[in-house]
């Protein structure tokens, strides 16, 4: 969605944040334990937050607990406390510890410590800095200073912007258009970003777009061309924040997944929020398969997403809910009614998992990490801040750990040795 001008302050005020929190996987690599159960040679980040997402950055490895109070730890303090992502041992995240626009690169430092390391500045001064971080080399941002229809690239090492990718043919000369600001997505040699072409209307924040239908455009990346442009109708608006990722890769299948929210405002049943997927080796959406969000709940939208063998995993609420007005039929939209859900791909049968419901705070993700699938949740009735991880094949869940006086999780990743 395009931005407005405000939309800084609203999305710190009624959205949210962090992730694709992707974990660094070292899935061969013998486990060291500690304290009972709890992996040695791991390294826990931690995001906390405040009522207002200020917060810190923690890193814990000696120190890791089953139950922990950050209180005297080192971290690094940020205005915005989103969630992050990982590669090899680095850190990123959308906007400087200070809230600068752009791209935060952190690392550890000899004491373990979290701290800043290089910035790619945006060129906007709006909340826009959409990326994408695949190899030490390799990156991808949207900055719509430089133009709405182009995509950026950039070295995740140097953090130096180093080309772009004009996506400005596929323009119908709308007031809006953006390509790649909500979905930068990488599977083998092609680029998937989303493409919104219409107009911003007074008293809204999404862009309503000039068809009710989503759409993504493909570049190849080795021919340095695009290779086309998928669509499906039946619903609108794909992904919602920069830095809340409603993209992802089956790593079992390779099958790419995306969701869909639907006009949030209006909240439409016509055109309900989906999950979209396009199989391997294609590029275009698979125009048999869509989960909708009606047949689960409604009116709300899908607004997590993880896919591993042919299962979903997001949240669905237990009462309707809407992300204007303050609520639905008396729920608010950041009440204790997210509750995480695992949906088979085939049957589109769901299953609440059984770990507490989430509040929508944090916006993380879940990933997959030594065979287990973490999940992170904020519950004030419950007074659970904190991850619980399951095992896709046993079905088990078991505590990872929970923050003890030490405000809320907005994000979490794991970083192997």
């Amino acid at each position: 969605m395009k931005r407005r001008s405000f939309f800084r302050s609203l999305i710190l005020g009624v959205s949210a944040a962090a992730f694709l929190t992707a974990c660094s996987k070292n899935n061969d690599a013998p486990e060291v334990i500690v304290d009972g159960d709890i992996p040695a040679n791991e390294t826990w980040i931690i995001y906390n937050a405040n009522a207002n997402w200020s917060g810190g950055i923690y890193a814990l490895k000696s120190n890791k607990a089953r139950e922990i109070n950050l209180t005297g730890l080192p971290f690094l303090q940020v205005n915005s406390s989103l969630g992050g992502r990982t590669l090899g041992h680095s850190l990123y995240k959308v906007n400087s510890s200070s809230n600068a626009q752009g791209i935060l690169k952190m690392n550890l430092d000899a004491s373990g410590k979290v701290v800043e390391d290089k910035f790619l500045p945006s060129l906007s001064s709006k909340y826009v800095s959409n990326y994408l971080v695949v190899s030490p080399t390799e990156g991808y941002y949207w900055d719509d200073v430089r133009g709405g229809l182009k995509v950026q690239k950039f070295n995740p090492t140097s953090m130096e912007r180093t080309g772009e990718i004009d996506f400005s043919s596929l323009s119908k000369g709308l007031p809006n258009e953006s390509a790649g600001q909500l979905i930068l997505a990488k599977r083998g040699d092609k680029l998937y970003v989303d493409l919104l072409l219409g107009t911003l209307e007074k008293g809204n924040w999404q862009v309503t777009p000039d068809k009710k239908e989503v759409a993504i455009a493909v570049y190849d990346l080795t021919k340095n061309e695009i290779a086309g442009v998928t669509t499906f109708a039946g619903t609108t608006h794909l992904g919602v924040f920069i830095d809340h990722v409603l993209w992802g890769i089956d790593e079992v299948t390779q099958d790419l997944y995306f969701v869909a929210v639907g006009d949030m405002k209006v909240q439409d049943i016509n055109y309900s929020s989906k999950i979209l997927r396009i199989k391997k080796d294609e590029t275009t959406f698979d125009p048999s398969f869509s989960i909708d969000i009606k047949d689960y709940q409604f009116k709300a939208e899908f607004n997590r997403l993880f896919v591993y063998n042919n299962k979903i995993y997001t949240t669905i609420p237990s009462r309707a809910v809407s992300y204007y007005g303050g609520g639905e039929h008396g729920v608010g939209y950041r009440n204790d009614v997210w509750y995480w859900s695992e949906i088979d791909t085939q049957t589109k049968v769901a299953k609440r998992l059984d770990i507490p419901a989430d509040s929508f705070y944090g916006t993380s993700n879940p990933f997959f990490h030594n065979g287990e699938i973490y999940f992170l949740s904020n519950n004030t009735k419950e007074n659970f801040f904190g991850v619980k991880q399951y095992n896709p094949t046993t079905g088990k869940i078991k505590e990872t750990f929970r923050l003890k006086e030490s405000g809320r999780l907005n994000g979490f990743n794991i970083i192997a040795d």
